[in-house]
């Protein structure tokens, strides 16, 4: 449910005030900075987060901000100075009985989910614990804001001057509709949760709407009425709703601050018994895959994400990801196809001379907005060491060079044209098959591989580009990391002890028969007839035993539990098929019984040793970049068709967004 909804059920639900809410003007000026400021962020010039990934379906992640003062605006300073002013008068503090102090600004750093906000503790530099303006103080203040807000938009119609129209009337002749408004936006900022869904409250039988009924209709038919004002109003009222404010207390004196917080992450890691299972015996060839989802504020010029795993895990592969140009992508694609329709209906030889200027100097700012996009990608491609290839793309290359190269056409009279129009690859088919690339193609998403990575730790950095004016106030940030053992050693360790196992079942097989080969009739009657059973049993149990002891197995919860997930498995079908023949000896079975069991000692461990052998996951090469979800333009994955990887595990910061 949206913001409007949510206050229209908020309307609907919440009892008529006597008396209107305390709401100050000076806390609603500071509301809306405040809020102004949560938007735009431009005092955040770098935003840094660490990822510390080291048991499975668990992760920490701990955020870095680098803070610059003299970033903010005159109003966004005045107005945030204000509120230490404004807390104190509310808590009853005298001017006068206030101490000298240094003055402080109180500065908004991110906004967080509000369904899984927890405590948070702000640092600086130096490990100081930072004061924090509570959520209630926050939200009470930018319920004042949003009002006022809402009553200057309102007031602002022409209908609100006249005499007998409803929004006069709401605004300046009854004022319990103005105070349901004002004690809605209260509830719905100060509680923790909010509406999901709607729910009615059914009158009672004859009865007639009253006043109440009046009061709660017209300040309903006055959101409905003013839908077409209250757009952008309806944007942020979304914000405050779905998000609290993270605003902590600055010295104002010092310019350059360094803050660090810790905020909880999103878990997705349910699947079925089974689904796990297969995931679990696969990853230790293809590796442990994490996905990771952040929004981070789209002012932001600058996003480091510093990814960390246990030291005996390494990160193989990492690439990172944003929607930052999807904005641009979508009306360029708009773009393109309305310029094949007027290529298709202005035909150069009945185009006109103002016509066929308006057409080429659209298809020129078109065609050059599409070769700088295609510039970027390839770039960042060769960045990334992947390759950007035209036959991905032959429509957006062919469109890209008529835009770049210079080229002219020769007209019949023997003079040059350089209309873009008249290029014989300036088609409608081309414009149009461009188009459906860069939608295809997933051109949208840029990309930052990182490459440089130092064995536990990786490092991805994200700036942007040099693009049009960022829109929305959030970029989708995506990331994922694969990781493997950087040991080496379990696997092969694995193989050695299934290989001891047989090595242990073949010799007592040997011995009990007397001669290598353990079959035909007397080596049957040999081992259905064994004397001493009891010692067998020992050397079955104990040898093995004494062997997976010096076995160094990690926890199941770990990342490298989980990638050996299948040499612990062959490890125990390697225990249970010697289990088996221990107890075929034990039981006195006849002699085909033994035979058997031990046959299966035997086989079973080699087959598990020739299994990870064959596997060799600890020569395995990188995986695809196409196989781990990054955009479809890079590398093989522009022409690849196989559907990504699941992700082992997937970490979301945004919450609800």
């Amino acid at each position: 449910m949206d913001g409007i909804e949510s206050l229209r059920h908020a309307i609907e639900t919440i009892p008529i005030p006597g008396a209107p809410p305390r709401l100050s003007r000076q806390g609603a000026a500071v509301g809306l900075a405040l809020l102004d400021t949560s938007l735009r962020l431009n005092h955040v010039r770098r935003l840094t987060e660490r990822l510390t990934v080291v048991e499975h379906g668990t992760a920490r992640r701990s955020t870095e901000v680098d803070v610059s003062l003299k970033l903010l605006d005159e109003g966004q300073r005045q107005a945030t100075a204000q509120l230490q002013d404004l807390i104190g008068r509310e808590h009853g503090e005298r001017a006068a009985s206030r101490p000298a102090r240094h003055r402080s600004l109180w500065v908004p750093l991110a906004r967080l989910p509000r369904r899984d906000v927890s405590p948070i503790d702000v640092f600086d530099s130096s490990g100081q614990k930072l004061p924090r303006l509570t959520q209630h103080e926050a939200s009470r203040l930018v319920a004042a804001g949003l009002y006022r807000l809402l009553r200057g938009i309102l007031a602002g119609d022409e209908n609100a001057q006249t005499a007998k129209h409803e929004l006069n009337t709401f605004l300046f002749q009854v004022h319990e509709p103005r105070w349901l408004i004002q004690q809605a936006l209260l509830t719905l900022l100060t509680e923790r949760n909010h509406p999901e869904e709607e729910f009615t409250l059914a009158p009672a039988g004859g009865t007639v709407p009253g006043y109440g009924r009046q009061c709660r209709e017209l300040a309903l038919d006055v959101l409905s009425g003013c839908s077409d004002l209250l757009v952008e109003y309806a944007y942020l009222l979304n914000v405050a709703v779905r998000d609290y404010m993270l605003v902590v207390a600055l010295d104002d004196s010092v310019e350059e601050h360094r803050l660090s917080y810790e905020t909880p992450l999103r878990v997705d890691a349910r699947q079925s018994v089974a689904n796990e299972q297969w995931r679990r015996l696969a990853a230790s060839r293809r590796g442990y895959v994490v996905s990771y989802e952040t929004m981070i504020p789209a002012t932001l010029k600058s996003y480091h994400l510093v990814a960390r795993t246990a030291p005996e895990a390494e990160i193989s592969r990492m690439y990172l990801s944003t929607d930052a140009d999807q904005h641009q992508v979508d009306g360029l694609v708009e773009d393109l196809l309305s310029l094949a329709e007027r290529q298709d209906a202005a035909p150069l030889q009945e185009a006109d001379g103002a016509r066929h200027k308006i057409l080429e100097l659209q298809a020129q700012t078109v065609l050059r907005r599409l070769a700088d996009l295609v510039r970027r990608r390839k770039w960042e491609a060769g960045q990334s060491g992947v390759e950007l290839s035209p036959r991905s793309l032959p429509a957006c290359h062919l469109l890209t060079a008529a835009a770049t190269t210079g080229e002219a056409v020769r007209t019949d009279s023997g003079e040059l044209d350089n209309s873009l129009r008249r290029h014989p690859e300036f088609t409608a088919a081309n414009l149009r098959e461009a188009a459906r690339e860069l939608t295809d193609r997933e051109f949208g998403q840029d990309l930052v591989l990182v490459n440089g990575i130092a064995e536990d730790e990786a490092r991805a950095y994200w700036r942007r580009s040099g693009g049009p004016d960022p829109r929305g106030d959030h970029i989708r940030v995506r990331a994922t990391l694969v990781l493997k053992d950087s040991t080496k050693a379990g696997p092969l360790n694995v193989t050695f002890y299934a290989l001891a196992v047989a090595t242990v079942s073949f010799v007592l097989g040997w011995l009990l028969v007397g001669r290598p080969w353990p079959y035909g009739r007397e080596a049957t009657e040999a081992l259905g007839h064994i004397g001493d059973g009891q010692s067998v049993i020992t050397m079955l149990l104990l040898l093995p035993g004494f062997l997976y002891s010096r076995l160094s197995l990690p926890p199941r919860r770990t990342v490298l539990g989980y990638l050996g997930t299948l040499p612990q498995a062959l490890v125990q079908l390697s225990i249970a098929a010697v289990a088996g023949f221990a107890a075929a000896v034990a039981t006195q079975s006849r002699g085909e019984v033994v035979q058997v069991t031990l046959t299966i000692a035997v086989a079973l461990p080699v087959l598990a040793a020739l299994v990870l052998l064959s596997r060799a996951s600890w020569r395995e090469s990188a995986i695809p970049l196409s196989r781990i979800g990054a955009p479809r333009w890079a590398g093989a994955g522009a022409w690849d068709r196989r559907e990504p990887l699941d992700a082992d595990v997937r970490f979301d910061s945004s919450g609800g967004w």
